[in-house]
């Protein structure tokens, strides 16, 4: 039997899926992408997330990317989350059956979206991907794209399933994922969602850790810094880097072109593995370049890239 728990920990990205001009995945660049973020301490990898454009990818695309991220991660002690959430439960107990012959720690699945089910419903989704999957289950709460709330009263519910293990907790209500540390936390790893507003506080208030995105895929080992710093009690400095992430967080998805086609511009600015995106997402046009170039420049990373070659 599964107990539910995960020894899951720690700064985990959500990463990008870098696409060639002809919109063909470039693994290569996903690979570095990977082992540059690992080198800058990061924790843990979840793959074909949101960020990961995972709307856009076919199965067979999806887990070729876990084998490459399991493969590249070999060796490193740095779990692999698969993103296989869909709307098909069994679509979605297929994907998770196939991650976890190829390696993965666990499978990050949301509830059905756009079929607009009941709680049942979900319920017996995630019932039935525990069942037949038999893959520690992160469970990701992201209203805003699902039209779900998988609120502490549910969570509640899905913690009694044997193979749901965690939670992304990507609300964007910091009140709920506080009601959810309180309702869950003693059964189920409870990590946060938008890590760049409030990575800090939710480890200060007793999550395990976060899924962070825009902040370490650009900002590199700053930002990835943010849980050991808050980790650890330095209040000072988690409050330093949380600011910045903060700053750039706003600064580019309120402001410049669509997510995470802005993400991968900033990193194709400094020389990171970005990449293109995939319609009907368009990348940046040459004024939003710029505007995202004079964000990168305020926060003084351009100067970094410049001083680190």
């Amino acid at each position: 039997m599964n107990d539910g728990k995960v020894s899951w920990k720690g700064n985990y990205a959500a990463v990008v899926t870098p696409f060639k001009e002809d919109l063909s995945i470039d693994e290569e660049k996903f690979i570095e992408n990977l082992e540059l973020l690992v080198s800058e301490g990061l924790n843990g990898v979840v793959v074909s997330g949101c960020t990961g454009e995972s709307w856009s990818l076919e199965a067979d695309e999806r887990l070729r990317l876990f084998k490459l991220a399991v493969e590249a991660m070999r060796g490193k002690d740095v779990p692999v989350i698969a993103g296989t959430g869909g709307i098909v439960t069994r679509k979605v107990i297929e994907l998770s059956k196939a991650a976890k012959e190829v390696g993965v720690d666990g499978v990050m699945v949301l509830p059905p979206y756009y079929a607009i089910p009941n709680m049942r419903e979900v319920i017996a989704h995630y019932q039935a991907v525990s069942d037949q999957a038999k893959a520690p289950i992160l469970l990701y709460n992201i209203p805003r794209r699902t039209g779900i709330n998988l609120t502490p009263e549910v969570c509640e519910q899905l913690a009694d399933i044997e193979y749901v293990a965690a939670i992304k907790e990507s609300s964007g209500d910091f009140i709920q994922v506080e009601a959810t540390l309180a309702a869950v936390g003693d059964r189920i790893t409870v990590f946060t969602g938008h890590s760049a507003e409030r990575g800090a506080a939710a480890i200060l208030m007793g999550c395990a850790g976060f899924v962070s995105s825009m902040e370490s895929q650009i900002m590199g080992r700053e930002a990835i810094s943010l849980y050991g710093l808050a980790a650890k009690g330095d209040i000072e400095g988690a409050r330093r880097v949380q600011m910045r992430t903060l700053a750039l967080d706003r600064a580019l998805r309120a402001g410049v072109g669509t997510f995470p086609a802005n993400l991968k511009t900033a990193m194709n600015l400094l020389g990171r593995p970005g990449g293109y995106v995939r319609p009907p997402l368009l990348d940046l046009n040459e004024q939003e370049q710029s505007k995202v170039r004079s964000v990168l420049a305020e926060l003084g990373l351009l100067e970094g890239q410049a001083a680190a070659a």
